[in-house]
């Protein structure tokens, strides 16, 4: 049986067969092409944190791994973020040879647009810079047969744009008994980090601590390295990172030292329940010298964090800090224990 030529339809019914014909082209998919030669067909929701969520009809969202991308398109146009915080919207397309092009509108000509400047695909909210951070004090009073006072305050910021990432923050302590100076010591630390593909990062730092009960005066530290964030969701951040570091030290009561370190850093944060905002943490550096290999400092702050009222928050925390040659009569252990309230934003 041949089929009867269009022309031969009534023009009511000719109507109909050419919106038949042309109805699979508009509701035509979106295409995923994988490294390993791969095609997956669906919806094209968003691409963050280097993971391209594709709404699918026969298993709803799949999470793809960026890195495992070789090129895609996309049947309406979608919002862009490049890797220099540039916003396009547009739709994608890929040439015979994998090529990826973005074009305004299907009657645009499209466009050469490189896989890897795609920083984030229909993201949530277009945001140039994004702020976190908190701040925590502590006081300890006490009166009569004890007469004690113990202070605590520390803050961090992190300024975050779609490829940069700085982190400044400090704490200090300081403590009083029956008149007397018993602990004083702050730390200020800097750090710039450079995102290359969204994992990848490069990064720089500047570190000045003192210790008074410790003997040390001032240590400076300067590092530099690259790092990788394994994670970063609304729920679970988690990075590792290493490399070069040159320290300075400045004792009371000994020779000033100074030397070339390696540096070795971790740092995780994950909401235990993250419906309650009930935040566990966990960061640790060490700082090991290439010339002497006794010589190294590993300093760790682990704790909880528990929200009170809107962003209120109290956080229980142990810091531990082992200096494994500390300055003439120092300990080389050092543990404090914390009980805050704070302010989060």
């Amino acid at each position: 049986m041949t089929a009867a030529p269009l022309s031969s339809f009534p023009p009511g019914k000719r109507f109909l067969a050419l919106a038949g014909l042309l109805l699979p082209l508009a509701g035509s998919a979106d295409e995923v092409f994988l490294k390993n030669g791969d095609r997956l067909s669906g919806s094209v929701v968003s691409k963050t944190d280097g993971k391209l969520i594709l709404e699918t009809t026969y298993a709803g969202k799949i999470k793809i791994q960026w890195a495992d991308v070789s090129h895609l398109s996309t049947a309406a146009p979608v919002r862009l973020i490049l890797d220099d915080e540039t916003g396009l919207t547009g739709i994608l397309s890929s040439t015979a040879d994998g090529e990826l092009r973005i074009a305004a509108d299907r009657d645009a000509v499209p466009k050469p647009l490189p896989i890897s400047r795609i920083a984030a695909i229909n993201p949530a909210k277009i945001l140039r810079l994004k702020i976190t951070g908190q701040a925590n004090a502590g006081l300890d009073v006490n009166r009569g047969n004890t007469d004690q006072d113990s202070y605590h305050v520390d803050s961090e910021s992190i300024f975050r744009w779609v490829h940069d990432r700085f982190t400044v923050g400090g704490s200090g302590d300081l403590e009083n008994s029956s008149g007397d100076k018993t602990r004083q010591q702050a730390e200020l630390s800097g750090k710039y980090d450079h995102f290359f593909d969204g994992k990848w990062y490069a990064y720089s730092g500047l570190n000045f601590e003192h210790d008074k009960f410790a003997n040390l005066n001032l240590r400076a530290t300067a590092s530099a390295g690259s790092g990788y964030q394994i994670y970063e969701t609304d729920r679970t951040k988690l990075s590792i990172e290493g490399g070069p570091a040159y320290v300075w030290q400045n004792f009371d009561g000994s020779a000033n030292e100074q030397h070339a370190a390696a540096r070795w850093g971790l740092r995780f944060d994950h909401y235990l329940f993250q419906a309650w905002k009930v935040q566990a943490f966990h960061r640790h550096s060490l700082d090991w010298s290439v010339e002497d290999t006794s010589d190294y400092l590993f300093k760790s702050q682990t704790g909880i964090r528990v929200p009170i009222l809107d962003k209120l928050q109290a956080t229980l925390q142990l810091n531990f800090d082992r200096d494994n040659t500390p300055a003439q009569g120092a300990r080389k252990d050092d543990y404090e224990y914390l009980l805050t309230g704070g302010y989060a934003w």
